[in-house]
């Protein structure tokens, strides 16, 4: 791995105009993403709609777009001692093949939770990576988006940039996917049965699950040493990404994304409904058309296998405006065990 230095500005980014709050399944009145597909197959280009197993309204996001400028973190530069060649595409599944955790696919379920889940997903990627394959540990949602206040309100919605601050200063405890026996605290929160159902984040808990390994979840809890921010620069993103592993983005979701199958998305239909939050963990380029490979929390039977890629290099929806990453510290937990 090259040699860097992360050096952190207190630069904010301010947005031109706001695109309101997020609201709970405000999704259109289609039954199925089948019918979305129709009205807009003469309209993609670079990408193909379809039917996807869900009504669109569960497939729910969940970041608070007005909350963004205030919660961004501080930006940081990657400084190495040689400039960096970046390749035409680049997947981190194929860099880094020993870190099992980046051909996983969350699911939020019925919660709008992707701003929790989508940070933990790239946490658990990246405590790999940094590690060259040596530490692996499965960060959970749960305790993220039921013990962050700061972060926003569970299931109602969250931001990016307190999420990687709570990494740092909190820490968050381990946990495998929903109805499973795995880690302190299993996703608690299963896919929507009916349109317009609304779960709600279990309270905060300081036990990890009973028959688990540790009991107090300070014990389990793992920790972030650096939280930042990236500017809005196509090639420091890809920089970030190509030494350190995948990051953090939201962007602003409408309708027909819902009914993505394959390809390059590209927005052409419908009005908007939210922020969302993924994972970007590549790019590359497709008959001339730059893109994104992103890693979605809709489950692995959405799009390209839980995976979609998203137009590259023109802050398409803001995908390049709000990206956060972090680096983890493998001895603070241990160094906090004295304390707590």
């Amino acid at each position: 791995m090259l040699p860097f230095v992360v050096l952190l500005t207190f630069c904010q980014a301010a947005l031109s105009q706001g695109y309101g709050n997020y609201s709970y399944f405000r999704a259109s009145g289609y039954k199925n993403t089948g019918a979305i597909a129709a009205q807009i197959s003469h309209l993609t280009k670079t990408w193909v709609a379809g039917e996807n197993p869900l009504p669109p309204a569960s497939y729910v996001t969940g970041v608070n777009l007005d909350d963004f400028p205030k919660t961004r973190l501080p930006q940081a530069i990657l400084i190495q001692s040689e400039e960096l060649i970046l390749p035409d595409t680049f997947d981190a599944r194929q860099k880094w093949p020993e870190c099992q955790s980046l051909n996983v696919i969350r699911n939020q379920g019925c919660c709008g939770s992707c701003w929790a889940v989508s940070a933990v997903s790239t946490m658990s990627d990246r405590w790999c990576i940094r590690s060259k394959g040596r530490e692996h540990f499965t960060f959970g949602a749960a305790d993220l988006m039921s013990c962050c206040h700061s972060c926003g309100d569970g299931c109602n919605g969250g931001t990016l940039g307190p999420a990687w601050k709570y990494w740092v200063e909190k820490g968050i405890s381990s946990g495998g996917p929903f109805n499973s026996n795995e880690g302190c605290h299993p996703y608690p929160i299963d896919q929507c049965r009916r349109p317009g159902e609304e779960e709600e984040a279990p309270r905060c808990s300081k036990r990890c699950r009973s028959g688990y390994n540790v009991t107090d979840v300070f014990e389990d809890r793992r920790y972030g040493r650096l939280a930042y921010s990236l500017p809005n620069e196509e090639q420091k993103i890809m920089e970030d990404i190509l030494v350190n592993g995948p990051l953090q983005a939201s962007f602003r979701v409408y309708t027909d994304f819902k009914a993505y199958k394959s390809g390059i998305y590209r927005h052409v239909w419908g009005p908007l409904e939210s922020g969302h939050a993924i994972e970007i963990i590549g790019w590359g380029i497709e008959n001339g058309n730059k893109y994104w490979l992103c890693k979605n929390s809709w489950g692995n039977d959405w799009g390209e296998h839980g995976f979609f890629r998203i137009v590259r290099g023109e802050n398409h929806l803001g995908i390049e405006e709000d990206v956060h990453g972090g680096l983890p510290s493998y001895k603070k937990h241990v160094e906090l065990q004295g304390i707590y």
